[in-house]
């Protein structure tokens, strides 16, 4: 089919030339691409051989020679070959491994060599041109997330015995890739396509793509292309200028988002002390006076293939000591020369560096201590107490505890001691004297009247007439 569609070629660019009763047809030049073969089309009358010849002004040098192979040049042996058949007056030379020393070569056809004519075959030669082809990359121009993606490699060859090979150059980004091999003729020459096909995501943005062609000697790359992928947000993040800020004051936040085009839109969520705010924005970055702690932000970018939300960040806000309290330890009324422990705590960020301990004695504030805990024996005239907390940012106090201690005025050292002795040795009276008390008068109780039955008996003799009669026995 090759061979054919040369010597249609042929036929349109030729020039006819006819000696001695051979016409010959041949085109006056040929482009051959570098690093395949190029083949020479040629149609004769039918003939028993052909030689090729390279054009010289004085000499013969051979390009081919089908029955004296030795007598080829050293640059063409092993090269060349016609494979049309003689009966058909195919006499097509094919010159393999194209290389550009064969540029503007010139050759020419002998038919029948060794037959004695005058024909002036060098008179009807050819020129061959030798172009070094780089493959042509296409790829669409809208190319959006989730759909189709397709890019074609293409390169044009010379010989369709020995075509390229075609290797696309990518990331492993696109998904359910294809590859498709397409080759048509085309003007004498052959052209090649390998398509990729698959399903674009959104990491292919800003990636480079080619393609390479290999040849027998040497491989030839395409010019490298940023593929342009259009994409919703996919990824979206608060960024802060600066990692900490002191209450009260300033920062300016930026909502980053990863998407193509850029997000047109954008809304703030702001959450303060269990307050929800949103604030609509159409640039990225926002100001915001005034922070407090316990701030949280988010945000939300849109552009026209869809919208993504971060998640919420907590703003470092530091501040100095707040909530400043004392607690007691026993709680309660205390006695007096006991002893307790005083606990300072508070709210504070950076965390507390120092606690200091103080005792308000009127007007007057003595220091007494540090640490988060205090042990001491409390007097009736040294009761109130307060703290104060100290971090980078500040310091702050706590309001003075009293403590409540429980005294007596006078002599209370003797009755603490011996008052416990005294009521025991009371109770102890009590209870002898009630006893006494009790058993006296059970003494002195006379019985009831049912009661005297064995109370009244009188003393009588043996003899009784009574004891007589209890002692006889019934006759």
């Amino acid at each position: 089919m090759a061979v054919a569609h040369l010597l249609r070629l042929l036929s349109l660019m030729t020039v006819l030339q006819q000696v001695n009763g051979f016409s010959i047809r041949v085109p006056k030049t040929v482009v051959a691409v570098e690093g395949t073969c190029v083949m020479v089309p040629c149609q004769t009358d039918p003939y028993e051989r052909v030689n090729w010849y390279q054009y010289h002004n004085l000499k013969y040098p051979i390009v081919y020679d089908g029955f004296y192979t030795h007598n080829v040049e050293q640059k063409f042996r092993g090269r060349t070959k016609v494979l049309g058949k003689a009966a058909e007056g195919n006499c097509t030379l094919t010159i393999d491994n194209v290389s550009t020393a064969d540029h503007n070569l010139r050759v020419y056809v002998w038919i029948n060599p060794d037959s004695q004519t005058t024909q002036k075959f060098h008179d009807q030669t050819v020129t061959i041109s030798v172009e070094r082809k780089a493959p042509v990359i296409y790829i669409q121009k809208q190319i959006v997330e989730g759909e189709i993606f397709q890019a074609n490699c293409s390169i044009i060859y010379s010989c369709p015995s020995l075509p390229p090979s075609l290797q696309w150059n990518l990331n492993t980004f696109l998904e359910n890739y294809t590859f498709m091999d397409f080759h048509m003729e085309v003007h004498g020459q052959w052209f090649y396509k390998k398509t990729l096909r698959g399903v674009a995501t959104y990491l292919m943005n800003n990636s480079r793509i080619s393609c390479s062609a290999k040849f027998k000697t040497f491989t030839m790359g395409s010019q490298q292309m940023t593929l342009n992928i259009s994409y919703k947000p996919v990824t979206v993040r608060v960024k802060k200028e600066k990692k900490v800020v002191a209450e009260g004051d300033s920062i300016m936040i930026e909502c980053v988002a990863n998407s193509n085009p850029p997000p047109h839109k954008y809304l703030w969520f702001i959450r303060q002390l269990d307050q929800h705010k949103i604030e609509n924005s159409t640039q990225s970055k926002k100001h915001f006076s005034n922070i407090v702690r316990d701030t949280s932000l988010s945000c939300m970018a849109q552009n026209a293939l869809g919208v993504q939300q971060s998640i919420w960040v907590d703003l470092d806000v530091q501040y100095s000591p707040k909530n400043i309290t004392v607690s007691v330890s026993p709680s309660g009324p205390v006695p007096e020369n006991s002893n307790v422990t005083l606990t300072c705590s508070s709210n504070a960020n950076p965390a507390v560096e120092n606690y200091m301990w103080y005792r308000a004695d009127g007007d007057q504030e003595n220091f007494i201590g540090t640490g988060t805990s205090l042990n001491i024996k409390v007097s009736r005239d040294r009761r109130r107490f307060f703290c104060k907390a100290e971090n980078q940012i500040g310091v702050g106090r706590s309001n003075p505890t009293h403590l409540d201690v429980q005294y007596c005025e006078t002599h209370c050292g003797f009755y603490s001691g011996v008052l416990p002795w005294v009521l025991a040795g009371v109770f102890f009276s009590v209870s002898v004297i009630c006893a006494a008390f009790l058993w006296k008068v059970q003494k002195n109780v006379k019985p009831q009247e049912e009661d005297r039955t064995y109370m009244s008996l009188n003393r009588r003799n043996v003899g009784s007439s009574e004891y007589d009669v209890i002692n006889t026995a019934p006759k």
